[in-house]
This record gives structure tokens, C-alpha cells and sequence, in this order.
């Protein structure tokens, strides 16, 4: 009954945290758009007498690995300005289950559950955020990845994802970011299974 409980509760704070993905992520984006632009507007009037010159495309700013972190079977980069959290909800001595957090609402957590649990896990997230969904695939780093990638309805994405590696199954849930972003070419490319 406690097993069940506790279960009942991760999913409970699971689904409050992916109902809102991606809010802080479209914030910050507006407004480095229109600080972007606000310069661009600036360097523009300063240098009116070079109309031959276009103005530069802003690019989306690289993600830099500051450290990185092992926590049981699993080694991973933290990009700068982000933090690393060993454990779970539950357990923050669990070595199964860590995540690398820019904000409470962009995330990946890293599971390594037994294949049984995790493919019920998987299935359940699968059959819970339908959103915009699209199976995703792809190898990033030495791992093979699929899963599926969905919406929240509010311009925000995330995705779920599975891989055995090493004989290991290996969970990644990730809120506020598309599969294709460079934030998760970034880390996902960085880790290391034993």
C-alpha cells in the first residue's frame, strides 16, 4: 500500500510539472527577441550612413557544458547556469534518478528503472500527453534514442525517451525543450552510461 501511495504521488508531481512546461522558456524568449531586436534598431540608427551593410541574424546562443556530474550509473554535463539534482522526489539518495534543471519548468530527468517499470512508465506518459504528438528518433553522443515529442498547448514542448544501453534501460523525461534543440544535442550528447 505505501509502494502504491508513494507511486500515486510521483505521478501526481510529475503531471503538475509537465502541465507547465515550457511557461518560463516563452517569457525569456519574447523578451531577448525584443532586447535583440532593440539593439539591432539602435546599431541601425548609429550607423545610418552604411546602408550597404544588412544587419546579422541573431543566432540562438550555444549551450556550454560547465560540469559534469555522476550520480550512480550515470554521467552527464551540466550546462553553465544550470543545476544538477541528485535522486528524486522521494529520494534524494536514490542513485537511479537524477536531473540536470535550467528552471522549475525546464528539465531533464534521468531514470534508470528496470525495463518493466520504465516501459510502464513510457507507455502512461505516451498515453498522457497527446498534444502535438510525434514519435522522435535519433543518436546523440554513442546512445540511440526513441520516444515521442509533444506540445503543452502553450508554445512549450517536451519530450520522453528511452534507450537500453549497456544492457541498461535508460528513461529521459524533458520538459521545455524539442528533441532537436541544442540544449538537448547538448546534454544528451554528453552522457556516459557504466
Amino acid at each position: 500500500m505505501k509502494k502504491v501511495l508513494m507511486l500515486l504521488l510521483l505521478l501526481l508531481v510529475c503531471c503538475l510539472s509537465f502541465s507547465a512546461c515550457g511557461e518560463d522558456d516563452d517569457d525569456d524568449r519574447s523578451s531577448k527577441k525584443s532586447s535583440k531586436k532593440t539593439e539591432s534598431t539602435k546599431d541601425k540608427d548609429e550607423d545610418d550612413d552604411d546602408d550597404d551593410e544588412d544587419d546579422p541574424t541573431p543566432t540562438p546562443e550555444g549551450v556550454t557544458i560547465a560540469s559534469t556530474e555522476t550520480w550512480g550509473d550515470l554521467t552527464v554535463g551540466v550546462p553553465e547556469g544550470w543545476t544538477f539534482r541528485k535522486g528524486d522526489a522521494l529520494d534524494d539518495d536514490d542513485t537511479r534518478y537524477c536531473s540536470v534543471k535550467k528552471s522549475d519548468f525546464s528539465f531533464f530527468d534521468f531514470k534508470m528503472e528496470s525495463e518493466e517499470l520504465a516501459k510502464q512508465h513510457y507507455e502512461y506518459n505516451k498515453n498522457t500527453y497527446t498534444n502535438e504528438q510525434t514519435d522522435v528518433s535519433g543518436t546523440y553522443g554513442s546512445i540511440a534514442w526513441a520516444g515521442f515529442q509533444y506540445s503543452d498547448g502553450w508554445g512549450g514542448y517536451g519530450f520522453e525517451l528511452y534507450a537500453v544501453v549497456n544492457e541498461k534501460p535508460v528513461r529521459v523525461s524533458c520538459c521545455g525543450f524539442k528533441f532537436d534543440s541544442e540544449e538537448a544535442k547538448t546534454i544528451l550528447g554528453s552522457m556516459i552510461i557504466k
